[in-house]
């Protein structure tokens, strides 16, 4: 009788530790379940969140120039700087002018790529909302008119502040039809630095990106673009890759920097 106790209650342990042994297991399971489950999450949000850019050596050839000639020029993602230039004789296919407000600028200079043009309609739009008054001084430029302006500043700026602010004929984001220049009939419609630190120059820095737009060349990446800072320089690449670059502090160059 003893005997049949102590089995009973010998049993009875062993089938208490197996009962806990699985109850561990099965916590284990669950834990490391929702472990690999936050991490999936984790990098679908990363993922999410990082829109691919182009690959810098797979959209430009080699030119006879020693620059290299982009091969996604339609692309609103096109990189064109002091490195890479558009091909010969490139030509928007869509320019189309934005409907807004002048403010005694010429309509003739706000010719952009069409998908731009509505998108810069809507910033001006939402800039009013806010009292903010913007001018669309200058869009696109063809080769010959940017080989015009970058003659004349050589004459009358010199080489150095050229280099610093003008691109190189063929290499202008302007020529993309995806950059625009704008500045404020309260700043006298002028393109200087100082438009940085009025309100619209402030407005536009901080909601640009809202309708695809960059500040193109920021005052601290200088050493990345290579032209001093353009506060009123403004280019299209569209919301989510805008958003991204200006969440993380980023310009284009170092989204796309050669391998």
């Amino acid at each position: 009788m003893n005997r049949a106790k102590s089995n009973k209650k010998r049993y009875l342990v062993l089938g208490i530790i197996v009962l806990i042994g699985l109850a561990l297991a099965f916590s284990m399971k669950e834990k490391m379940f929702n472990t690999n489950s936050e991490q999936k999450n984790s990098n679908q949000e990363v993922k999410e969140t990082s829109p691919l850019f182009p690959n810098y050596e797979e959209t430009a050839v080699e030119a006879e120039d020693g620059l290299l000639e982009v091969t996604n020029e339609q692309s609103n993602l096109v990189l064109v700087n002091k490195a890479r230039k558009l091909p010969d004789g490139y030509e928007p296919p869509d320019l189309t002018y934005p409907i807004v407000p002048l403010h005694g600028a010429s309509k003739d200079k706000t010719l952009m790529r069409k998908e731009a043009a509505k998108a810069l309609e809507k910033l001006f739009e939402a800039a009013e909302a806010d009292s903010i008054v913007l001018t669309p001084v200058s869009a696109y430029r063809s080769f010959d008119r940017q080989q015009s302006l970058y003659n004349f500043y050589i004459q009358s700026h010199g080489e150095e502040w050229t280099k610093a602010y003008s691109a190189y004929p063929g290499t202008s984001e302007h020529q993309t039809g995806l950059s625009i220049d704008v500045s404020s009939p309260n700043f006298g419609n002028m393109l200087e630095k100082e438009f940085g630190e009025t309100k619209e120059g402030t407005w536009l820095a901080d909601h640009a990106h809202e309708y695809g737009y960059i500040i193109r060349y920021p005052e601290d990446k200088v050493e990345k673009t290579e032209y001093n800072y353009e506060p009123w320089h403004i280019r299209y690449i569209g919301v989510k890759h805008a958003t991204y670059l200006y969440e993380n502090d980023l310009v284009l160059e170092e989204v796309m920097s050669p391998k």
